[in-house]
């Protein structure tokens, strides 16, 4: 077959030889031109890949390392209720722990690089930290006034304390399901 096509192009005018070298020539040029472009893309996609792993280890950070504040607040709080309880009439203090969140505002618009089931333990928690302060003001908490902006307190009569030590502690133990669905996520290498 070879021979065949070796024998028409050498009976070939100069011109259509010219052509049909200029044409393959073309078609290499063309081929190579595919195939590097289509490298280029597999590394940008490599590399963007890389970025995103990257990222949403990040976010998973963040979100891990303000909830387990926010976690601690609520035990160690609850722990000097239980080791010191207030005095008969006195009342005491609870701190809104909202103001401990500084992140996750940050972070929501990249929740979605978690998997489906960690953003939803993770956005049912701070739902459930959101509406921390108004259960306590709807058990009989009072909103201390004139305090420094973003800083809240209720101060609530001194029965109300074993109900604050199971609700911190409740809470506490839904936060640790986002913090525990969070952790392999950090763990991962990209």
């Amino acid at each position: 077959m070879w021979k065949w096509f070796w024998d028409w192009l050498a009976a070939l005018p100069q011109g259509g030889a010219s052509f049909v070298g200029t044409l393959t020539g073309s078609s290499f040029g063309l081929i190579a031109l595919l195939l590097g472009a289509l490298f280029n893309a597999h590394l940008n996609r490599k590399r963007d890949n890389r970025l995103r792993e990257q990222d949403r280890q990040m976010v998973a950070v963040a979100l891990h390392a303000e909830l387990s504040s926010i976690e601690h607040t609520l035990l160690e709080n609850a722990k000097r209720l239980t080791e010191k309880p207030p005095g008969e009439g006195a009342g005491f203090l609870v701190p809104d722990v909202m103001h401990s969140s500084l992140l996750f505002k940050d972070m929501l618009p990249r929740i979605g690089l978690l998997d489906p089931g960690t953003t939803r333990k993770v956005i049912d928690s701070y739902i459930l930290l959101s509406q921390y302060f108004e259960g306590l003001i709807l058990v009989g908490g009072v909103v201390v006034q004139k305090l420094p902006e973003g800083r809240r307190l209720a101060q609530l009569p001194t029965a109300m304390a074993s109900f604050v030590i199971e609700y911190n502690q409740a809470r506490a133990d839904f936060i640790k399901e986002a913090i525990n669905a969070l952790a392999p996520s950090i763990s991962k290498n990209g």
